[in-house]
């Protein structure tokens, strides 16, 4: 009997889990909280730190497309290469059914949300540009004339709009400043709210001079690997080239024929394939082009092999990060839709990018040692005729005819003023003078615009932030989305949602973004890699939930304004036994 035991002892000190240590000490009658029972639970403990499982990514690489929809994603997958987004879509963990939870769904918005964990009213990025009364004009979420361009002489720009911290800002605290934070884009909003105020640096491509560049918020001059990648005028091995479809055509059967009537042109060029990035030789016009093709997402994914190169990204005994925003869908979007063949190209060279990175990855840091997520700062709406032509309601509302109407209707009411001073959508901006000279309440203005604006032809809602203000939010589905939207101070005085399929846009052509809707507000969520089980997920999450996810792992503070919760069903359960409680007696400090 006593062998038999010694055996199943023997047996449990080789395998260390403990849900069969505990049974096997029990059957073998030997108490729970014995010393022979610290001593293996502490060996086992020993074991799994020896073997790495306690241990971090040494490098995450978060991926943000600009304007990429859930839908567009899965309408294109079968033509996905097996090394790229494909990849990470079927062997990580895959969240089917990923929205933004606030009502304004642009670029910036879902840039600083994704960073921070949080939505636009604690942010305080409450759109791409919004408007400043102190300057009496329409702003850039990131515009800051104190903060020049480094590697240009135009311009300035920084994160100073955007409150607390993000997942970068904190990955900088928890290590005392040695992990080192990367944010490279083709845009300079995305490049510096995925940063955040703490990065090494943020890099984003320069449409005047074809350069990356950055701001003087990181340092005052380029680090000498973005020196030697501009040397390269590597915007120049695309400028007047032309862009070629990837594939056949027949490949292009999810989308919408070329030439399409309502999609708009790049600039100096058709609509048609191939394109001609604009201009005969490299200039301002020919760069704004070249930043709204798949190839300016290319040049970012090469600066970033160059960046886990030279900065050594993924090698020190903290973890780095690294974000990578490929920004060229934003307008190439709007202008041809997503349905269109220019947009299924994008999403293809974007795979085989991903994919060439993924392969240098693997060679350089390995892909078991890094936290990979891809995902999207909004998703993207059909052009309207597109969805008119199929029976669908849908329209165009022009910002500045509307802003006209509004004003011209308050005059009728209240008297000759200018009641409007801006709209920048979806904020409505009312004049404080105009009011006060009047001797109006200004809840009372609010609402009289709300009931103006509600008899416009494509406006679902309309809600003043007098009703935000005292918690008399009209009940609708998306009253908690505007709630999460409005930042005093920033947001306008009326937030104004179109009807689903209308766009708010000067344009007779294209599309915009922006609205709570779900092809806007629905977008890819995938994690892959160390600390990840694969598989597919359809609960709704949010991506204000990988920030907090990114800090679980990571086993650091959240940031400072994180709203969103772990994704906990795609992490890889834990493994071995929980750290043992000593034995000895605590000793009081002397």
């Amino acid at each position: 009997m006593r062998r038999e035991k010694k055996r199943r002892f023997e047996i449990v000190s080789k395998i260390a889990r403990p849900a069969i240590l505990l049974a096997v000490l029990l059957a073998a009658q030997i108490t729970p909280l014995s010393p022979q029972l610290a001593a293996f639970q502490q060996a086992a403990y020993s074991q799994n730190v020896a073997q790495g499982l306690a241990a971090k990514p040494k490098l995450v690489v978060l991926m943000v497309a600009d304007q990429l929809s859930y839908n567009s994603l899965m309408r294109f997958q079968d033509k996905l290469s097996g090394g790229g987004i494909r990849y990470l879509s079927e062997s990580g963990a895959n969240y089917t059914n990923c929205r933004y939870m606030q009502a304004t769904t642009q670029g910036a918005c879902g840039d600083a949300t994704i960073a921070t964990g949080a939505s636009p009213w604690a942010t305080g990025i409450v759109a791409d540009q919004w408007f400043d009364r102190r300057k009496n004009k329409a702003i850039s979420a990131v515009a800051d004339d104190s903060a020049p361009l480094t590697g240009a002489n135009s311009g300035g720009a920084s994160s100073k709009f955007l409150q607390g911290t993000t997942i970068g800002d904190q990955m900088k605290l928890a290590t005392n400043g040695r992990s080192k934070v990367f944010s490279l884009a083709v845009r300079d909003s995305q490049a510096l709210l995925l940063g955040g105020r703490l990065a090494n640096m943020a890099i984003w491509f320069d449409t005047r001079t074809g350069n990356f560049v950055s701001s003087a918020q990181y340092s005052r001059d380029l680090p000498t690997w973005v020196k030697g990648f501009n040397d390269l005028r590597q915007a120049e091995k695309y400028v007047a080239k032309p862009w070629q479809r990837l594939l056949p055509e027949t490949a292009y059967g999810a989308s919408s024929r070329d030439d399409y009537t309502n999609e708009r042109a790049l600039p100096s060029d058709g609509k048609a394939f191939p394109h001609m990035i604009s201009g005969t030789t490299a200039g301002e016009g020919a760069y704004s082009t070249l930043a709204m093709t798949p190839m300016a997402n290319q040049m970012v994914l090469d600066l970033a092999k160059e960046a886990i190169d030279k900065e050594g990204l993924g090698t020190h005994s903290d973890t780095d990060l690294l974000s990578i925003g490929l920004s060229a869908g934003g307008e190439l979007i709007n202008s041809f839709g997503p349905y269109s063949q220019e947009s299924q190209d994008l999403v293809l060279r974007m795979d085989q990018g991903i994919a060439a990175l993924l392969g240098h990855l693997e060679q350089k840091v390995g892909l078991n040692n890094c936290l990979i997520i891809f995902t999207a700062n909004r998703g993207a709406q059909a052009i309207p005729e597109f969805l008119k032509e199929r029976g669908l309601d849908s329209g165009r509302i022009d910002p500045k005819t509307f802003k006209t109407f509004m004003d011209t209707s308050l005059d009728n009411r209240l008297g000759q003023d200018d009641w409007i001073e801006a709209f920048e959508p979806p904020n409505l901006y009312l004049n404080f003078a105009a009011i006060d000279k009047n001797k109006y309440r200004q809840p009372d203005v609010e609402a009289l615009a709300a009931k103006v604006a509600h008899s416009v032809p494509g406006i679902a809602e309309v809600i003043t932030s007098a009703q935000l203000y005292s918690n008399q939010v009209p009940n609708g589905p998306f009253s908690e989305g505007v709630r999460k939207s409005y930042y005093w101070g920033r947001s306008g005085e009326c937030y104004v949602i179109p009807k689903p399929g209308y766009v708010f846009s000067s344009e007779s052509t294209g599309t915009a973004s922006g609205a709570p809707y779900s092809y806007d507000s629905q977008v890819p969520l995938v994690l892959h890699g160390f600390g990840i089980e694969g598989g597919k997920h359809a609960e709704t999450v949010s991506p204000a939930d990988i920030a907090p996810t990114i800090a679980a792992l990571l086993n650091i503070e959240t940031p400072s304004l994180s709203e969103g919760k772990v994704l906990v069903t795609g992490l890889a359960p834990i493994q071995g036994p929980p750290r043992p409680r000593t034995m000895a007696a605590e000793v009081a400090p002397q």
